[in-house]
């Protein structure tokens, strides 16, 4: 069920590479910290930050690699096509360039 959830950039759903991380996804026992979110893109929380008058939200960052075995799972272009991210790299280059020419 769990390879089901999303699909990495092999076309393969992500958790079949490896039985833990179908494990960790699985959430039957607990809340998962490593899932596949609406944009079909595999994040890892990894904190939490204060909300003004709400529950403390969580921090998640894409994954690329599977945490158990290693397995490539996506990439950062597979990451920007899914999210619709523009090329955040480009803007920084130019930001770069600007401060160098100041």
């Amino acid at each position: 069920m769990a390879a089901d959830i999303g699909a990495g950039s092999g076309g393969q759903g992500f958790g079949s590479c490896c039985e833990e991380l179908q494990e960790a996804m699985s959430g039957e026992e607990f809340e998962p910290l490593i899932t596949v979110g609406d944009d079909g893109v595999l994040y890892m929380s990894v904190g939490m930050v204060e909300l003004e008058d709400e529950e403390p939200g969580m921090v998640d960052h894409p994954v690329f690699f599977c945490p158990f075995c290693g397995s490539g799972l996506q990439t950062p272009e597979d990451v920007k096509a899914k999210t619709g991210d523009e090329d955040d790299d480009d803007e920084e280059e130019e930001d770069e360039s600007e401060d160098k020419q100041s």
